[in-house]
C-alpha cells in the first residue's frame, strides 16, 4: 500500500467522517508497515546496534570462524568473546556531551520589537539630560544635593546594541528555564543523545499534557516517519507515527476517557489468531506464549498534514481607522454591516496537523485535529508535527551510526582476540621429546611429568628391561607460535583504525604517551574533535527546535497566565510571572550558541583566572565564572568586574589627587610661615639695631622719658582732678531730680486726700 491509499484531505470537516477518519488512520499505518524504512528488518537493525553498544554476542556473525567447514567445532582450547571497543568510543562522546554547556537566547520577533528598543533608547537618553541639567543647577548653586553620573548619547547607544534586551524576550527567557526545570529537559537530551550516537536516529514528542508543556524522548525503534530525502526534521514532515507494546491495564489507564465498556472488555479478552496485528511477548519465567497475562497490545499513535478551509477577512477597524486582517473558521458568514463598510472575505486552503489512535488493530479513538496547533504568525499554512526527531545521515543512502561504523573492527576486533587466545593455547615453548620407555617403572605418566614441570628434571630408568643409552632417544623441539607477536600487532592496528574513523583518539581519552610533547596532543586532540564536532552540531540544531516548540506549547498551556518559583541550575531561585496575552502575543525565536566553540570559550577563560586575580579581578566574580556554563554570562560578570575595578581606580585616582593637592598646601603653608618668621626675625633685628644705636645716647634718652614721665603725671592729675569735677556735678543733678520726683509725688497725695467725697 501507497501514498494513492491515502484518503484525500481536502474536504471540509463536515465530509470528514468516520470511516474517513479511520481510514486515515489505517492508511498511514500500512504505509509504515510496507514502507522502506519499516518492518521487523529495521526493528532488527536496530536492535542489534543496541545490542553491540551493550557487549551482545550474535555468534552467527562469526559463523565463517567458528564453523568454517559448516560444522561447529566443540572442545576447544579458545572461546570467542567480546571484547568492547564501541562501548568506550561512545561513552566518551556521553560524557563529553553532559559537560557541554546548553546556552540559549530568547529574542522577541514582533513587528514593533524594533520601535520599542528606539522608544527605550529616547527615554534613557532624555532621563541622562534631566540628569545633565541637574548637575548644572547644583554648580551655579541654584539646587541642593549631589552631581549624579551622565553617560554621553553615544555611550547610550552603544550599551543598547549590545546590552539591550526586549521585556518580553527576559519572560520568555524565564519560561523556557522554568520548562527545563520542571521537564529534566537535561537528562532527557542526554538521553536522547546516546539513541542518536547508538542507532543514528533520535525522536521526541512535545505537546500539552495537563496545562503544562510536555517532552519525552521515544525509542527509535517505535517511530516511523516520512521518508522525504529532503527533510531535515521530522516535525516538518508530512506524517509519523509511534508504535507500542503495552499491557491492557496501562491502555485502560492512559485511554478510559475514551474507550467503553466493550472495549475495554474486548482489550481484556485473549486472542489466539496468528493473524492479528499484536504481538505476544513471554517473560523468563513463563515460556507459553498464549498466556493472556503476559500479552502486550500494540497502540500506535498517528500524526498526519490534513487541509482545512480558513477565511482571511479584512476590514476596517471602526475606532482606529486601520485596515486589520483576521482568519475566520470554515462556515463563517460576514454580517450584512461588514459588507456594507467595504470588508472583504477571501477563503483558502491550509495546513492542519490531525492525530488518531488504533488500539489491538480494532479500537480507533482520538481521530481529530490536534488541540496544539503549532503554525506560523507569518503562515498559517506552516505547521509543526508534535513528533520531532533527525538521522544521522540522510544524503541519498541509508542511514547509519557511530555504533554501525564501528561493528566491522568489533568483528575483527573478537575474532584476532579469539585467534590470539587459541594461539596461546597451543603455544607449548621449547619442549623436550623422551622415549616413553625411559619413564621408571611403576611410574604412570602424571607421575613422571610432575617431576618434570614440578623440578625440571626428567628420572629415566636405564635398568629398565630392554633400555639402552641413546642420544636418539632424547631431542628438544620449539612448539612456541611465532604468530601470537603478530594478531598483537593487528589488534593495535584495528584500534588505531576505529579510534581514527570515529575520532577518538587515544590522546582524546587520556592516553598520552610520556614522549608526546603537550602541544602534540593538544593538536591530535583539536583534530580528533573536527571529526565528532558535526554529531553535536546536528543534535545542537534539533535541541534549539525541541526548545522553541516548548516555548511555543506553553503559550496554549498557560493561556490564563502562570506565576510560579523554580531552582536555577546554579541552586538560585527564580520567578516566573506571566500575563497571559502578552506571552499569547509574543513571537519568540530561540538561538543555541555553538556547544563547540561555548566549551573552548570557557576553558580558555578558566585558565585566565590566576592572571584576572593578579589582576585586581574580585575572588567572588572567578567563583560565579566557575559556576557558570555561559560565556555571554561570565563575559558580562567580568564586564561588571571591569567596569568596578575602573571607578575603584577612579576614586583612588581623586584621593590621591586629593592628598597630594592637600600635600602641596601644607607645603605651601609651610613655606609662607618660614617667610613670616624671617619677616619677624628682621624685625627684630631692626629693633635691636635701634635699641644699640640709641645706647651710644643713653644720657639724653634718659631725659627725655624723665620729662616725658613728669609730663604725664601732670596730664593725668588734671585729668583725674576734671573727672572729679565731673562726677560731683553728676552726683548733685541726680540729688536735685530726686527731691524734685519726692516733692511731686507728696502734691499728688494732697491733691488725692482733698478730693475723697465725705461720708454722710
Amino acid at each position: 500500500m501507497g501514498y494513492d491509499k491515502i484518503p484525500r484531505q481536502k474536504l471540509p470537516l463536515s465530509k470528514k467522517t468516520k470511516q474517513w477518519r479511520e481510514d486515515c488512520v489505517e492508511a498511514y499505518i500500512d504505509l509504515s508497515n510496507s514502507g522502506r524504512s519499516s518492518g521487523n528488518s529495521r526493528k532488527d537493525d536496530l536492535q542489534a546496534l543496541y545490542e553491540y553498544y551493550n557487549g551482545v554476542i550474535d555468534e552467527t556473525d562469526y559463523n565463517y570462524v567458528l564453523k568454517p567447514y559448516g560444522k561447529s567445532r566443540s572442545n576447544f582450547p579458545s572461546q570467542l568473546r567480546n571484547y568492547p571497543i564501541i562501548k568506550p568510543i561512545v561513552d566518551l562522546l556521553l560524557g563529553e556531551k553532559s559537560k557541554r554547556p546548553l546556552n540559549f537566547t530568547v529574542t522577541v520577533q514582533n513587528a514593533d520589537a524594533v520601535s520599542m528598543k528606539e522608544q527605550a533608547k529616547i527615554d534613557v537618553i532624555y532621563q541622562n539630560f534631566q540628569k545633565q541639567f541637574s548637575n548644572e543647577l547644583i554648580k551655579n548653586g541654584n539646587f541642593k544635593g549631589d552631581e549624579q553620573e551622565v553617560e554621553l548619547p553615544q555611550q547610550i547607544s552603544d550599551q543598547f546594541e549590545s546590552s539591550y534586551v526586549d521585556n518580553r524576550a527576559i519572560k520568555g527567557q524565564q519560561a523556557i528555564n522554568y520548562i527545563m526545570h520542571s521537564q529534566e529537559i537535561h537528562d532527557k537530551f542526554q538521553k536522547a543523545w546516546s539513541h542518536f550516537l547508538i542507532a543514528g536516529e533520535v525522536y521526541t514528542h512535545r505537546g500539552v499534557v495537563n496545562n503544562e508543556p510536555f517532552y519525552d524522548v521515544l525509542n527509535p525503534i517505535d517511530v516511523d516517519f516520512d521518508l522525504d530525502p529532503d527533510l531535515d526534521f521530522v516535525e516538518d514532515g508530512d506524517w509519523a507515527l509511534v508504535r507500542k507494546y503495552v499491557h491492557a491495564s496501562s491502555v485502560i489507564d492512559t485511554y478510559y476517557d475514551y474507550l467503553s465498556e466493550q472495549q475495554v472488555l474486548e482489550l481484556e479478552e485473549p486472542r489466539h489468531s496468528e493473524s492479528d496485528s499484536y504481538f505476544l511477548y513471554t517473560n523468563s519465567m513463563n515460556k507459553d506464549a498464549n498466556s493472556y497475562r503476559n500479552r502486550l497490545i500494540e497502540v500506535t499513535q498517528v500524526y498526519w498534514k490534513s487541509r482545512k478551509r480558513v477565511g482571511f477577512l479584512t476590514y476596517v477597524d471602526q475606532e482606529s481607522g486601520a485596515m486589520e486582517e483576521q482568519i475566520v473558521e470554515d462556515g463563517f458568514k460576514m454580517p450584512l454591516q461588514m459588507k456594507e463598510s467595504g470588508a472583504n472575505l477571501e477563503w483558502k486552503w491550509v495546513n492542519e496537523v490531525w492525530e488518531g489512535t488504533r488500539i489491538d488493530g480494532r479500537v480507533y479513538i482520538k481521530i481529530h485535529p490536534i488541540v496544539n496547533q503549532r503554525n506560523s504568525i507569518d503562515n498559517p499554512s506552516v505547521c509543526k508535527l508534535p513528533v520531532n526527531g533527525i538521522r544521522y545521515s540522510n544524503l541519498n543512502s541509508k542511514n547509519i551510526s557511530l555504533v554501525k561504523l564501528g561493528i566491522p573492527y568489533q568483528l575483527n576486533y573478537n575474532i584476532y582476540k579469539y585467534r590470539l587466545e587459541l594461539a596461546i593455547a597451543k603455544s607449548k615453548d621449547i619442549v623436550a621429546s623422551f622415549d616413553i620407555n625411559m619413564i621408571p617403572k611403576k611410574w604412570d605418566m602424571d607421575k613422571f611429568m610432575y617431576y618434570v614441570e614440578g623440578s625440571g628434571i626428567a628420572w629415566v630408568d636405564y635398568n629398565k628391561e630392554g633400555m639402552q643409552l641413546n642420544p636418539q632417544h632424547q631431542s628438544v623441539m620449539d612448539m612456541s607460535i611465532k604468530t601470537i607477536e603478530q594478531y598483537i600487532t593487528l589488534l593495535e592496528s584495528i584500534m588505531q583504525e576505529w579510534e581514527k574513523l570515529s575520532g577518538v583518539n587515544r590522546q582524546r581519552q587520556g592516553q598520552v604517551g610520556s614522549y608526546e610533547g603537550k602541544a602534540t596532543s593538544q593538536q591530535a586532540i583539536v583534530q580528533s574533535s573536527h571529526i565528532t564536532e558535526d554529531l553535536f552540531r546536528k543534535f545542537n540544531r534539533m535541541e534549539q527546535r525541541d526548545l522553541q516548540a516548548l516555548l511555543d506549547y506553553s503559550k496554549e498551556a498557560w493561556l490564563t497566565g502562570k506565576k510560579t518559583m523554580y531552582v536555577m541550575p546554579d541552586g538560585t531561585t527564580d520567578f516566573l510571572d506571566l500575563e497571559s496575552m502578552s506571552h499569547m502575543e509574543s513571537n519568540y525565536g530561540i538561538f543555541l550558541s555553538d556547544s563547540g566553540k561555548e566549551q573552548d570559550k570557557l576553558e580558555a577563560i578558566k585558565q585566565l583566572s590566576q592572571s584576572m586575580v593578579q589582576n585586581g579581578v574580585p575572588a567572588s566574580t572567578i567563583t560565579e565564572m566557575f559556576d557558570s556554563d555561559s560565556f555571554t554570562q561570565i563575559k558580562h560578570k567580568i564586564k561588571l568586574a571591569e567596569r568596578a575595578q575602573k571607578e575603584l581606580e577612579a576614586q583612588q585616582q581623586q584621593a590621591q589627587q586629593q592628598l597630594e593637592e592637600a600635600k602641596i598646601a601644607e607645603e605651601s603653608k609651610k613655606r609662607e610661615d618660614e617667610n613670616m618668621n624671617k619677616e619677624k626675625d628682621r624685625e627684630t633685628q631692626i629693633k635691636v639695631a635701634m635699641i644699640h644705636a640709641r645706647d651710644n645716647d643713653t644720657n639724653a634718652q634718659l631725659n627725655l622719658a624723665k620729662g616725658m614721665r613728669e609730663l604725664d603725671i601732670k596730664e593725668r592729675e588734671v585729668a583725674i582732678k576734671a573727672q572729679d569735677s565731673i562726677d560731683k556735678a553728676e552726683t548733685n543733678r541726680q540729688t536735685a531730680t530726686i527731691k524734685r520726683e519726692e516733692t511731686k509725688s507728696k502734691e499728688r497725695i494732697a491733691k488725692s486726700k482733698n478730693n475723697k467725697p465725705s461720708a454722710k
